[in-house]
């Protein structure tokens, strides 16, 4: 599966299981851009394959911010910022007492001193923890555990995550667009490697798509081995005059609408298009697959 997203819901993991359940083995081509709920869905893939311009993300659920519905950001920002209120608490707390036993070249004893820097960290950082609300450092606790125990649930079949890859994918990258690239991902996964020439052709095909998600509605391409393109009155008119012969009363569109390919039979996969659904385009770059 050639899989390209800026992430999104954390539910897409239903995608990877309904892979994991029709499929033996399944791969994720991480093409381009693959975060958040891409990586998501590649934790159940047997085996993860990158281009270079491939690139997954962490498992970074984005939640409204408080009272600012339109804005988005982290689940980790408030856990990040209890974190960092409590380490420099801690750090000012030890440095008063330092500063206190030096400046009174030891007369004051540590208990005096630490009396001292207590009440002065807890003036000092009161006002910021009252604003903490507990309710909502839970709820978004409890978001941010989705990913996880959705992963989870995928590596029991797909087997190709390393020991503590969860948790370093949940909570230790900085940012929701942070690249992990084939050798980041190798230090992740079990099983990763580069595309095969076939697969670099499929992308290829794709263009654009392979590397940037589609920017409205989902782009749906049907890839195939049967050449699509119809000729032109110009292109058929050449080719009797190369052949020398006349196809007088002949339907262009009867052998698949390709004048050197074989002609169309029952068994033959419809192109997409037949229906006369939308124009077909020929991918230049992969021999024998088309893009339509």
């Amino acid at each position: 599966m050639f899989l390209t997203t800026n992430g999104g819901d954390p539910d897409a993991y239903k995608i990877s299981r309904y892979l994991q359940e029709k499929y033996k083995h399944f791969a994720v081509v991480v093409s381009g851009k693959c975060k958040s709920a891409g990586t998501l869905i590649a934790l159940g893939a047997h085996e993860i394959v990158f281009t270079p311009y491939g690139e997954l993300g962490p498992l970074d659920i984005q939640l409204a911010k408080v009272d600012r519905f339109d804005q988005m950001q982290s689940g980790l920002a408030i856990q990040d910022a209890l974190n960092t209120l409590e380490d420099r608490a801690l750090e000012r707390f030890f440095t008063i007492v330092k500063d206190y036993i030096q400046s009174n070249r030891g007369m004051i004893s540590f208990g005096v001193a630490a009396k001292a820097a207590s009440d002065f960290v807890t003036q000092l950082y009161a006002p910021v923890f009252a604003r903490v609300d507990p309710e909502e450092v839970g709820a978004r606790t409890r978001s941010m555990r989705i990913a996880s125990d959705y992963g989870q649930r995928l590596s029991l079949k797909s087997q190709n995550l390393k020991p503590d890859t969860l948790r370093l994918l949940a909570e230790t990258y900085s940012s929701h667009s942070f690249v992990i690239d084939q050798q980041e991902a190798e230090g992740l996964f079990e099983r990763v490697r580069q595309t095969s020439d076939e697969e670099r052709g499929v992308a290829i095909a794709l263009e654009r798509l392979a590397r940037f998600p589609a920017t409205s509605e989902p782009a749906i391409y049907a890839l195939h081995d049967q050449k699509a393109a119809e000729p032109t009155k110009k292109q058929n008119d050449n080719k009797e005059m190369t052949d020398g012969k006349t196809h007088q009363g002949r339907d262009p569109k009867a052998n698949g609408g390709d004048p050197e390919g074989p002609a169309s039979s029952p068994n033959s996969p419809p192109s997409a298009g037949a229906n006369g659904s939308g124009p077909r385009r020929r991918s230049r770059g992969a021999k024998g697959v088309e893009a339509q």
